[in-house]
């Protein structure tokens, strides 16, 4: 009976995970390319996947700085994360 139900789960998590370590890679990729980051075609890439998500947060909190924003991102997928991890853990119990 709870097949379907932790699919869903599981899937939905594992997207919230693949985002928050897209969000970390863009960072390390950031420091490492320094001045020449505006170039960097991989930093474009991350940008246009990161998109959607930092729309969200701009939403959430119109007046904060970019910094503010990916910060608030990165703690709510977080959190949502190991939220996720507790329906996961109910269900299986």
């Amino acid at each position: 009976m709870t097949s379907v139900p932790l699919f869903v789960l599981v899937a939905f998590r594992a997207v919230i995970e693949l985002i928050v370590w897209l969000i970390v890679g863009r960072a390390v990729l950031a420091l490492l390319a320094g001045g020449a980051r505006a170039n960097n075609p991989i930093l474009r890439l991350f940008d246009v996947v990161l998109d959607p998500p930092r729309a969200l947060a701009s939403r959430l909190t119109p007046g904060a700085s970019f910094a503010g924003r990916e910060w608030l991102l990165f703690g709510l997928l977080l959190s949502l994360w190991l939220a996720l991890g507790l329906g996961k853990w109910w269900l299986l119990r």
